[in-house]
């Protein structure tokens, strides 16, 4: 028999979600910025940001509460200007909402 068409939709939608955060993904790392696509590209799949950038992402990776004006400041200082902080940020939440993201659907496809 087939599939539920509730099933059906919700299938539909994870795939259109997919889509939609593939298509996010590529305008991050791919897109124009001042951040060189293989420095987003580093922050969005978790590996190893340059130094200047490193406790930054990690801070918003971590929620973002814990970052201060000293943080940017800090990058500021490492000659990155204000367009290569957002991208950091934008990137290092990108990365970590994917992580949030895979987390609940591992949690809903557990047994109850």
């Amino acid at each position: 028999m087939g599939a539920a068409p509730l099933d059906d939709d919700v299938t539909a939608a994870a795939a259109l979600r997919d889509r939609r955060f593939k298509d996010l993904v590529a305008a991050v790392v791919h897109g124009p910025g001042v951040l060189p696509s293989t420095v987003r590209e580093s922050l969005v799949v978790g590996s190893a940001p340059p130094a200047a950038l490193a406790d930054l992402a990690a801070k918003v990776a971590g929620g973002g509460l814990a970052v201060t004006d000293e943080d940017v400041a800090a990058v500021l200082g490492a000659g990155y200007g204000e367009d290569a902080v957002f991208e950091c940020v934008v990137a290092a939440a990108l990365a970590a909402g994917a992580a949030r993201l895979r987390t609940v659907e591992r949690l809903l496809a557990e047994p109850s």
